[in-house]
């Protein structure tokens, strides 16, 4: 099955910077890497597309050409959990990262702001370490602001 962790933090913490970097890296490694993202509201199909126009008046719409394919599920009847069991077996990639939902029990990289420390991430579970992109002073985390070190956190991070 493939090495599935989470990357975690609040609005505007680098979760999306460190994200790619992780797809970057990850694949200048040769390792096959794929992503779930979390989001907390609806996905934004634009109704004046012919996407939008079938979107909205159907429940399951797939996107497909000879590269790829985008399938827009609504009214799903599985959870979260299930959803992602089903990609960590269907998926060729080596790793799998999460985007978000903290409630989840994987090995977990936890994002702080500028301002926070690792006591806002409570009791969340498998949390290994606490970096920050963003200018800190706050002790007990790895700051990734420099390009190399986020480059040498991933790449150990990957291959341990």
């Amino acid at each position: 099955m493939v090495a599935t962790f989470q990357i975690i933090g609040h609005k505007k913490s680098g979760k999306t910077t460190l994200i790619n970097d992780f797809l970057k890296i990850g694949q200048q490694l040769g390792y096959e890497m794929a992503v779930i993202k979390h989001t907390h509201g609806p996905v934004d199909i634009p109704r004046n597309t012919d996407t939008g126009k079938f979107y909205e008046h159907s429940n399951d719409v797939l996107l497909i050409n000879d590269t790829q394919t985008i399938h827009y599920q609504r009214n799903i009847q599985q959870s979260a959990l299930a959803q992602i069991r089903q990609m960590q077996n269907t998926t060729k990639a080596d790793f799998l990262i999460i985007e978000g939902l903290k409630e989840l029990d994987y090995p977990k990289i936890a994002l702080l702001k500028k301002d926070e420390t690792p006591a806002v991430f409570g009791e969340i579970s498998q949390i290994k370490r606490f970096v920050s992109i963003q200018q800190t002073t706050t002790e007990d985390l790895l700051s990734v602001m420099d390009l190399d070190v986020r480059k040498e956190f991933i790449t150990k991070f990957l291959r341990e």
